[in-house]
């Protein structure tokens, strides 16, 4: 009897399940923020009796310079720590979905990545510079293990190297969210169109959690089979892309209101309007690339025919000069150069892009033909 307690004891001693560590992975949901998912990990302690998940995708929305800081780029995120319910409630409250893989860790490693994410907890370790792609709530638990165990963890490939752009998956997952997929991607440059590697796919929580499903630890599995403890409370469906209906209606009534004289004078007010917003979006995307710390905004070929000039085109409509035909005449071969150019740059235009690009020639090209706008 003796042999027996004492084997328990020291059983449950070495036994990993008093230590847990497990990761979540929390589904995507209807708003813009949540359309890409979320990681966190969660440490089980049984014997403190704790159940805390450490979240890496945390900032401080009551930040008073919250949407400048966030607009340049410079709004810190940090490790922060709750209770297993309390991270929950948010999720239940979105319905959104919440899988857990619980790590095949024995006591030591356990011990040692409870004491990293403690590490990492202290006020002056917490805070780190957020990128979207290569630094973020996911990247941060990948970069986490790869450093705790170095060569000892593998990550298998979840998906072929080079097998898709960042700009595709991200597309996948904006599938619901047109209007706002269309306006990211009128500011993200090249960078996004590169084909990711395997490992840099786990950028994205799904990829992450197939990441460690295939991952193993000294050859061993790393992961249990990921089961789902909060089932999702509506499904994410595709959405009618309405920026691309829309455009191309634009495009269809604006050539077929050319034809009428006596709609001259309404286009010329909508020609003032739509080379307004065209040269503010160009300003936009040039604040992004050179006023803002987002890598993904630099270089940006949308700067082609979103032309920052087009601003002052604008207020040229107007009035009669020989000026607005001389700027629609090489504006017009800058958009042709930019449409050719387009083939070979890495950075493609977007489905959405392609009837405005064929509006802004039609009307470039009604101007560049008239030697003295007004004179009629």
């Amino acid at each position: 009897m003796l042999a027996v307690l004492l084997g328990t004891f020291f059983a449950r001693g070495q036994d990993s399940s008093v230590l847990r560590i497990s990761l979540l992975t929390c589904g995507v949901g209807e708003e813009l923020y949540s359309s890409y998912g979320h990681s966190a990990v969660r440490v089980t302690d049984t014997l403190s009796g704790t159940d805390l998940v450490y979240n890496y995708g945390s900032f401080n929305f009551g930040d008073p310079d919250f949407y400048m800081k966030f607009t340049r780029g410079k709004l810190p995120y940090y490790l922060n720590a709750e209770t297993m319910d309390s991270f929950m409630s948010l999720y239940v409250e979105e319905g959104r979905s919440v899988a857990e893989q619980i790590l095949q860790l024995n006591k030591a490693d356990a011990l040692a990545v409870q004491a990293f994410l403690k590490d990492n907890l202290k006020e002056e370790n917490r805070y780190y510079k957020y990128d979207f792609l290569f630094d973020n709530c996911s990247t941060r638990i990948r970069d986490l293990f790869a450093t705790i165990f170095k060569n000892r963890i593998n990550f298998l490939p979840v998906i072929s190297n080079d097998s898709m752009t960042f700009r595709t998956i991200l597309n996948h997952y904006e599938r619901h969210v047109h209007w706002e997929r269309f306006g990211i991607n009128l500011l993200m440059s090249n960078l996004v169109d590169q084909k990711m590697k395997s490992y840099e796919s786990m950028f994205l929580p799904d990829y992450l959690m197939r990441g460690f499903d295939v991952a193993s630890l000294d050859g061993h599995k790393l992961s249990g089979v990921a089961k789902v403890i909060l089932p999702a409370g509506h499904l994410i469906t595709n959405k009618m892309n309405e920026p691309l209906v829309y455009a191309w209606l634009l495009l269809a009534v604006t050539v077929l209101l050319s034809f009428s004289k006596k709609m001259s004078i309404p286009l010329r007010f909508f020609d003032v309007f739509f080379f307004m917003i065209l040269g503010l979006l160009g300003c936009l995307m040039l604040f992004m690339w050179f006023g803002t710390e987002h890598k993904v905004c630099a270089w940006n070929l949308n700067l082609l025919w979103a032309f920052p000039l087009h601003l002052i085109f604008a207020f040229m409509i107007p009035r009669n000069s020989n000026k607005v035909a001389l700027y629609a005449k090489y504006a017009g071969w800058l958009l042709i150069g930019a449409i050719f150019y387009n083939y070979f740059a890495s950075q493609k235009y977007i489905a959405e892009v392609t009837p405005l690009l064929l509006l802004i020639l039609w009307r470039l090209n009604h101007y560049s033909k008239q030697v003295k706008y007004l004179s009629y």
